[in-house]
């Protein structure tokens, strides 16, 4: 491994290139949201049609996770991460040629496919190179520097359109994704026992993760309280701009703002795992989430700052355990890491692409339906984790 990427002398910068690959998918949502009315504007047509490339984005990017992973376990991590990144790069560049809204949904589907690949290896290498206590702590402090892409991605994309185009959003996305698929170049492969069977037979060891009875339920019982972060992430701009008004601008600091509760959330979490246990911290989390859901159910309909709030405390308190809950996810396998990563990310990102349809749908009480959706996952998230940790124990 070059000197850059030694894990063992620059730890620091190692999980500053994991936060490179990591930050790929936000940059492709994050940086987009405040163009989707102006695009609608400017194709004359609803901007549910335009949220579609959001939507159809995030059910692309799901599906392709599991093929990835189970890829990466045959072929190593390093050949599909390039693939994935140049995938994303050519795609990014074909958004800006758009003429209309069914190319860029199009286009915006192949650059799912391609950002997936970075997201599967990013938890794949960290299940890869640390163990234990060190997992925990890595996951927490990748968490804490991810969340800097969707604090600024919303006012990069914001400041490119007062440039004049939503299209420079799109080839500023190449460009970066562009930069990180160089650095790429520079990380060895970190899987030490691949796969040796024919290439399509990896896809079965898909039954080796399904018929893993803890890592499912942990998995399938976690991964939902994500839910509700990315239907904000989706009813955000509708919210903001469409309902209350508000500007590319002020959009883009409220949405910075709500990203800050995403890596104050993580950094928290590395401070707090010096004095309790994990379990007992992500039913902090899932609790302090049910609070946060009863409070914008009961004051978000009276003002705009009391949504802020409390969709603040949402994020603050998913992404506190998001690196707990994955740790512990991927902990139940010990096999077909690749598959086992893709499948836990997979079903987060499918969980949440059905959020953000739901709440981005022509319906006339989308805020209504916000909440409810967010007090419904908690509560139903709180009392599965209650059940599923006595079994954990």
């Amino acid at each position: 491994m070059t000197a850059l990427l030694d894990i063992s002398k620059h730890k620091g910068l190692y999980i500053i290139f994991l936060a490179m690959i990591g930050a790929t998918p936000p940059l492709a949502t994050d940086m987009y949201l405040a163009a989707i009315p102006v695009i609608a504007k400017e194709w004359h047509v609803g901007e549910h049609l335009v949220n579609l490339s959001l939507v159809l984005w995030f059910a692309s990017f799901s599906t392709s996770l599991l093929f990835y992973g189970p890829l990466s376990d045959k072929y190593g991590r390093r050949p599909i991460l390039l693939t994935g990144l140049f995938f994303f790069v050519i795609s990014s560049i074909l958004c800006t040629l758009s003429t209309n809204v069914w190319q860029l949904i199009i286009f915006r589907v192949i650059q799912g496919m391609g950002a997936a690949a970075p997201s599967a290896m990013v938890m794949a290498i960290c299940r890869d190179k640390y163990e234990g206590e060190e997992r925990r702590k890595a996951l927490a402090y990748l968490g804490t520097v991810l969340a800097v892409a969707p604090m600024v991605a919303p006012m990069i994309g914001t400041f490119l359109l007062g440039l004049g185009s939503w299209r420079y959003i799109f080839l500023t996305q190449a460009a970066m994704v562009a930069c990180t698929f160089v650095v790429s170049f520079l990380f060895r492969e970190t899987i030490e026992d691949r796969f040796t069977g024919d290439w399509y037979k990896v896809f079965f060891r898909y039954r080796n993760v399904f018929s893993n009875r803890k890592f499912m339920r942990t998995n399938l019982t976690l991964s939902l309280s994500a839910g509700p972060l990315y239907a904000f992430i989706a009813f955000s701009p509708i919210y903001y701009i469409g309902i209350n008004g508000f500007g590319e601008t002020k959009f883009s600091i409220l949405f910075a703002f709500n990203a800050f509760g995403a890596m104050f959330g993580a950094f928290v979490c590395t401070r707090l795992l010096r004095h309790f246990k994990p379990n007992s911290l992500i039913t902090f989390c899932l609790s302090g989430a049910a609070v946060a859901a009863a409070g914008l159910w009961l004051l978000s309909f009276s003002a705009w700052y009391f949504f802020t709030c409390f969709t603040f405390l949402t994020t603050f308190f998913i992404c506190m355990n998001r690196p707990l809950s994955n740790n512990l996810i991927i902990e139940q396998v010990n096999t077909d890491i690749g598959s086992a990563s893709s499948f836990m990310v997979f079903c987060q990102l499918m969980f949440g692409a059905l959020c953000m349809l739901i709440v981005s749908g022509t319906h006339g009480h989308q805020l209504a339906v916000f909440n409810l959706l967010a007090a419904v996952i908690a509560v139903f998230v709180i009392l599965s984790w209650l059940f599923l940790r006595k079994k954990l124990v």
